[in-house]
């Protein structure tokens, strides 16, 4: 007998929980015991690139013929959807996957008929944990007025058009144990999105957008006036790539935030202010685009990355230095390299009139991720390393391919003395 053959039976159920499920099927012909073996994995997922007619019949067999007891998980990926098709029954899939208390579904369909619908039995799943839906050329409708998903904590809403925005808002409206929250936007639709998140605790929201601009609209949602926006304690948020935000009331100064990503790279985006209480922050934003920003102050900010693609990232480094007294971790990088080149630090570039705090007391590393070496650059290197008194770590992550010039480089930064002798010089690797 083989050894794998020797493992308990939960063993061998976790080991094929990792495979695809037309292929766990296939070890049915080893032998007598792994003959049912396969009716009891937890998880199943099947894909349809090949997908016909054997292969549609086989996925309603096996989900039929499966005997656990929980369905850990459920994942039916590029599925094609025709508009005189009948073959594919997504919704009888999914009811039988409530019927076995399915605790994580992942679903992503490509539809030539305008409209999607999923099964009323979703809606009410109290055992769904987990839903990712991926929808390409088609709105999502006849959701529910009443959504109950009270055991919801991940919904990843993607490449996903809204026929009206209440579709969005009743289905978000049932999660009420929802901690984290991922929007998409289709290029082909620009309609407004508006989020309201009355019961939930959202922990972790981020929405990205590829073409078109759209806005958090929340006066229009609880009328002229009113002081409500998302009323969850949101830890993480996350946005990226042309918003143009109307009212961002809605998650102003929320005392609970860990980390912040802001990658927008044009229109109107001032509103940097709003998170001053995230302990973490990426931005990608030039100065010009903050609404007052020597009036900010990052009390907890720890640790901050700032891209160096935008005009202007220079003067809001200045800044978020002068305006985060505990900062530790301060990280320059090129996230949009292949769209958008690193941008030099000019000649002219202008120093805190005054040493920031975080340099003379709390500042422990200093990471470049692609680093090139130019002259203003080396500018801003030498005011970092030459004032930041605690420094631990500087860490540089050169792009070039040149050995000679990254020798150079190596060579220069050595040369620039830091007040801390134990400062470590890292070049081209993190520990």
């Amino acid at each position: 007998m083989d050894i794998i053959s020797q493992c308990p039976d939960h063993l061998l159920l976790r080991i094929l929980s990792f495979i695809p499920t037309k292929d766990v099927i296939v070890t049915s012909l080893l032998s007598k015991r792994w003959g049912s073996l396969w009716r009891w994995v937890p998880k199943l997922e099947y894909d349809f690139t090949r997908q016909n007619m054997r292969f549609v019949k086989f996925v309603y067999r096996s989900l039929l013929q499966n005997n656990a007891p929980v369905l850990e998980s459920l994942h039916l990926k590029n599925i094609i959807l025709y508009a005189e098709s009948r073959t594919v029954d997504i919704g009888g899939w999914i009811d039988i996957a409530v019927s076995r208390r399915v605790r994580e579904l992942e679903i992503s369909i490509n539809c030539s008929d305008e409209k999607f619908r999923l099964p009323s039995s979703l809606y009410t799943c109290g055992t769904l944990e987990s839903f990712i839906l991926t929808i390409k050329h088609c709105h999502l409708v006849d959701v529910p007025l009443a959504v109950c998903l009270p055991s919801l904590k991940k919904l990843h809403l993607r490449c996903i058009g809204w026929a009206y925005n209440a579709t969005l808002l009743r289905l978000i409206s049932g999660c009420t144990n929802l901690e984290e929250l991922r929007l998409a936007r289709p290029d082909d639709d620009g309609d407004y999105i508006m989020i309201h998140e009355a019961g939930s605790t959202i922990d972790y929201m981020s929405i990205f957008e590829r073409r078109y601009m759209f806005e958090f609209m929340f006066d229009q949602m609880f009328g002229k006036g009113s002081s409500n926006g998302i009323n969850a304690p949101l830890k993480y948020f996350s946005i990226s790539n042309n918003y143009r935000i109307h009212n961002f009331r809605g998650i102003e100064k929320m005392p609970d935030w860990v980390e912040a990503r802001i990658a927008v790279t044009g229109g109107s985006h001032k509103y940097l202010k709003e998170i001053t209480y995230a302990k973490g922050l990426y931005v990608c934003l030039s100065v010009s685009e903050v609404m007052n920003p020597y009036d900010m102050i990052f009390h907890m900010l720890v640790d901050l990355t700032i891209c160096t693609c935008t005009q202007g990232w220079w003067d809001l480094l200045t800044h978020m230095l002068q305006g985060s007294p505990k900062l530790r971790f301060l990280t320059l990088t090129n996230d949009h390299c292949r769209e958008l080149p690193s941008l030099e630090t000019p000649a002219c570039w202008k120093r805190p009139s005054s040493v920031p705090a975080c340099l003379l007391s709390s500042l422990q590393a200093f990471t470049w991720s692609g680093y090139k070496g130019r002259q203003g650059d080396k500018e801003v290197v030498k005011y970092v390393l030459r004032n930041a008194t605690g420094l631990k770590k500087r860490i540089f992550i050169s792009k070039s391919n040149d050995f000679g010039e990254k020798f150079c480089m190596l060579q220069e930064l050595a040369s620039v003395p830091t007040p801390s002798p134990s400062c470590q010089l890292l070049f081209d690797r993190i520990f």
